[in-house]
């Protein structure tokens, strides 16, 4: 019997800060749960590698049980975009972004629409985890069905 390989899949979005360290550690817990063998990471197109997540993200996401503190924010110029069979992308221009100037396959890309919550207070971060949760549940779906 063949070992099943471990999927990839990346949240992106700008600064990874934000959505897509939220949207990471909400599919690992969510993935762990259904026993689903699919590891989420994330990236941001337009930051650096080493930054501290948004202390909003690590707050609303401990409410719910998901711990992000340990996060960095991860540039796209930092990782193996092969590595990855999908690519979860907050806003168009983000998938735009990754086809144009790193060549990533269309079929690849995904488009999940979720605002930038930066600068925002921590309603806003709530509101946006709640979205991304949403969001996340769907793609588990889709996933759990392929």
């Amino acid at each position: 019997m063949m070992q099943k390989v471990k999927k990839y899949i990346a949240f992106v979005c700008t600064g990874n800060t934000c959505r897509s360290p939220m949207a990471e550690g909400i599919f690992n817990k969510l993935a762990e749960k259904y026993q689903l063998d699919i590891c989420a990471e994330s990236f941001g197109i337009s930051t650096f590698t080493g930054l501290m997540i948004s202390d909003n993200s690590v707050e609303v996401c401990k409410e719910i049980g998901i711990d992000i503190s340990d996060k960095r924010s991860v540039s796209v110029n930092d990782v193996s975009l092969e590595r990855y069979d999908k690519f979860y992308c907050m806003s168009p221009q983000h998938s735009y972004f990754l086809s144009e100037a790193y060549g990533v396959a269309e079929d690849k890309l995904n488009v999940i629409y979720v605002s930038d919550p930066y600068g925002g207070d921590v309603e806003i971060y709530r509101h946006c985890r709640d979205e991304i949760y949403n969001i996340v549940e769907k793609i588990i779906k889709d996933l759990k069905a392929d």
